[in-house]
């Protein structure tokens, strides 16, 4: 079963995107707080990573190009999501896989976590 992670700081965004991931056969962590992203990310090995840009006081961007820059899980597909209006750009700044924009309808999600993986 593919593996996901989902790094968000609003506890009701990380419940709904994991029962949707859930109800499609995924294996779902979630992170509220990213400080020990690095190591969640090493212990539960995700397929694809979603994480939300703005949580508080860390950027998704920064986190996004920390585990790109970490040669032994920089493979893994990060994929951006959040209502800023300039994501297009900035996302490829922090070498994310994808973006969606928030509110995002759970198909498109879906279907942009299947494409990931199948390039994977």
């Amino acid at each position: 079963m593919k593996k996901i992670l989902i790094v968000d700081d609003d506890k009701d965004i990380l419940t709904v995107v994991e029962l949707l991931l859930n109800a499609h056969n995924y294996t779902v962590e979630t992170v509220f707080d990213p400080a020990n992203i690095l190591e969640k990310v090493k212990t539960f090995h995700p397929h694809v990573i979603l994480m939300d840009v703005n949580m508080g006081q860390h950027d998704g961007r920064e986190i996004c190009k920390l585990l790109k820059d970490d040669t032994i899980i920089n493979h893994i597909p990060v994929i951006l999501f959040s209502a800023m209006l300039n994501l297009q750009a900035t996302h490829r700044e922090c070498e994310a896989t994808d973006f969606i924009a928030k509110p995002f309808n759970a198909l498109d999600l879906i279907k942009m976590i299947e494409k990931h993986l199948q390039a994977a």
